[in-house]
């Protein structure tokens, strides 16, 4: 296998393990667990941290790195409203999820987004590109997805 591959299917494991890692926390929560609002301090839902991953992960590799539009422009991502751009702790705590529909959803963003990554070369992995956090490269922004899945299931976790 070629360096190139390593690199590529390495990032693939990570963000497979980090997808599995959250959908197994997501086992036996329902509609109405996933749109319980904690009472305490901005703590989003449940459905609000999930919808958050996956419609990230959505808009970074459709529209930002295919410049193409997101798929739940196309499919019920199973949210009353798209997430804001920047900070979203009103829309956390008030957008209503069907869980069932944003498990769909999800399948297919994580399809998606792993044949997208299996396309990429190391040149694209090097490449320097505008993000949401700053300018860095597509491999290190593609890291933080293998984070920001992770983080967000400790936040299900806990709630």
């Amino acid at each position: 296998m070629s360096e190139k591959n390593d690199v590529i299917n390495n990032l693939r494991a990570q963000l497979k393990g980090a997808h599995d890692w959250l959908e197994g926390t997501l086992m036996g929560v329902d509609d109405a667990l996933a749109n319980d609002v904690p009472p305490a301090g901005k703590v989003a839902t449940i459905g609000a941290n999930y919808a958050h991953v996956t419609t990230a992960e959505d808009y970074f590799v459709n529209v930002m790195l295919k410049g193409g539009a997101p798929l739940m422009m196309s499919m019920n991502p199973g949210i009353s409203e798209p997430p804001p751009m920047g900070t979203w702790g009103e829309w956390g705590r008030g957008v209503k999820a069907d869980i069932g529909a944003q498990r769909a959803y999800a399948q297919k963003v994580y399809e998606l987004v792993d044949a997208h990554l299996a396309t990429l070369s190391d040149a694209a992995l090097a490449k320097e590109i505008e993000t949401p956090v700053g300018k860095m490269p597509l491999g290190q922004f593609i890291g933080l997805w293998v984070l920001n899945a992770h983080c967000h299931a400790g936040e299900i976790s806990t709630l």
